[in-house]
């Protein structure tokens, strides 16, 4: 007779499990279910109300207990950056990250440590990061961007700074195809073997299709006066100015614009969700500010301006915010 998958016993005659062993095993794993996200919602509403983070990690070690298992330095740390990146997107819910939870939400990662790497599993960490950059730019402050000009991949002019470099971004563009499309009047006749004559016409039209080709991956660079272009297979660069930018089309996953020139075309940036909400909001922040002044040599970067956010928890009252567009887009890329 075969022994239960769980116990190890015998469990009878054309059985492979005990009946009981079974009904056991479902109520642990819902258990530990449970448990799993007991925790998660321990470290959203610590991550939200900034309250409870010296004892959070007890406080989770205790509901695995009950539940039956431990937890290691790893499995705590997933289940804080699950919780973390919870509280974010709640944060995100009504399209804006105040003063009060961008603070909560920084010392809950720096009160208990977890690396960055850790919270960014889900790009949750850069769409943080991302909220910060856009509210400082609404509030006409330009950060220092983090890399030496020299290693920029384009040749800036003095007068502008950059705001942001993307990654494998895809470059489309309009393009119109013309063919000739009809038909012949008219019968064969055969008047030899093996060759026939069509004493008919032949009436043909031009057809035009437009659409948009995708025509290199490349790197994208925003500054304060121009959007810049590398494109890696081609080589081809460019670079256009803001306010030569006649429309603006934001979608989830890139932005189609239309230059302002007697021969432009349409063109798309295409790229990740996140970089494209803070692409667009950043275009329209740069091009809201009345004048525009760049940081000095030794102003402070967005990852410097991130640990001065840190603030006081408790303070509830700040409701200075950073407004987060990007509603009822849809998707370009599909």
């Amino acid at each position: 007779m075969a022994k239960c998958h769980y116990c190890g016993e015998s469990a009878g005659f054309l059985r492979s499990v005990h009946k009981e062993c079974k009904e056991r095993d479902k109520q642990a794993k819902q258990q530990k279910e449970n448990a799993q996200q007991q925790m998660r919602e321990m470290c959203k509403d610590a991550a939200r109300s900034g309250i409870g983070l010296d004892d959070l990690p007890d406080r989770m070690r205790a509901a695995a207990a009950r539940a039956g298992f431990s937890l290691d330095s790893e499995q705590l740390y997933t289940y804080m950056s699950d919780g973390w990146g919870q509280a974010l997107e709640e944060g995100l819910a009504d399209s804006y990250l105040s003063a009060a939870e961008i603070s909560k939400l920084n010392r809950f990662r720096t009160h208990l440590g977890i690396p960055e790497e850790w919270l960014n599993r889900s790009g949750d960490f850069d769409k943080f990061r991302l909220s910060i950059s856009l509210g400082y730019l609404k509030d006409g402050v330009i950060p220092r961007f983090d890399m030496p000009r020299s290693q920029l991949p384009f040749n800036l002019m003095k007068s502008e700074e950059m705001i942001a470099l993307f990654d494998d971004v895809r470059y489309y563009k309009e393009v119109t195809r013309r063919e000739y499309r009809g038909s012949s009047m008219g019968m064969s006749v055969r008047v030899a073997k093996g060759v026939y004559l069509r004493p008919g016409t032949f009436r043909g039209r031009p057809v035009e299709t437009v659409s948009m080709e995708h025509q290199d991956d490349g790197t994208l660079g925003l500054t304060t006066k121009h959007l810049y272009y590398l494109g890696e297979s081609t080589g081809r660069s460019f670079r256009i100015r803001l306010e030569k930018i006649v429309t603006f089309d934001p979608y989830n996953d890139g932005l189609r614009i239309m230059r302002d020139t007697a021969a432009a075309k349409p063109e798309a940036f295409i790229m990740e969700n996140a970089d494209a909400w803070f692409l667009i909001n950043a275009i329209y922040a740069v091009l809201d500010m009345d004048e525009v002044t760049l940081p000095r040599a030794d102003a402070p970067t967005i990852d410097d301006l991130l640990e001065d956010v840190i603030g006081d928890p408790q303070d509830s009252g700040a409701d200075d915010g950073f407004a987060l567009g990007g509603g009822g887009m849809h998707s370009l890329g599909n």
